[in-house]
């Protein structure tokens, strides 16, 4: 089985650098697979999932923009952010999401009830006026 080396860096450092069999890139251009004896070839990479198919595994890698470079069966991939996604990766991103979305709602929540009680105030503070000036008037 044909093999090729890829490297993946990101400003926190070298995220993936070992010999696979295959791998697909999300580009500008759309998703590109990667096999043995690929043409050489320069490209943007976009927001996405890489998928690196190795003989015993298969990784999944989370970029944010960067570049692709092939050249002679080695893969060099520069990323603005990397990082691989593992299920405990995934459960800890899925309950911040959560965490964020059961904040923003009681957020919204809260801002009703501190519009309900303000109309509240306002109400009263105008029934408090319109009293204070009846009864002046009467005096």
């Amino acid at each position: 089985m044909n093999k090729f080396k890829i490297e993946i860096l990101s400003p926190e450092g070298t995220i993936l650098n070992e010999e696979i069999i295959s791998v697909s890139f999300p580009t500008t251009s759309g998703t590109i697979m990667v096999l043995p004896g690929h043409v050489n070839i320069v490209t943007e990479l976009n927001s996405g999932e890489i998928t690196v198919n190795t003989i015993k595994y298969i990784k999944k890698i989370i970029v944010s923009g960067g570049f692709i470079e092939i050249i002679d069966n080695n893969i060099n991939v520069v990323a603005e952010f990397a990082v691989q996604s593992d299920k405990e990766k995934m459960r800890k991103i899925k309950e911040a999401v959560k965490l964020a979305n059961d904040m923003k709602k009681r957020r919204r929540e809260f801002m009703c009830i501190s519009t309900g009680i303000e109309s509240q105030l306002k109400k009263s503070a105008i029934n408090l006026k319109s009293e204070l000036r009846f009864k002046y008037k009467k005096i």
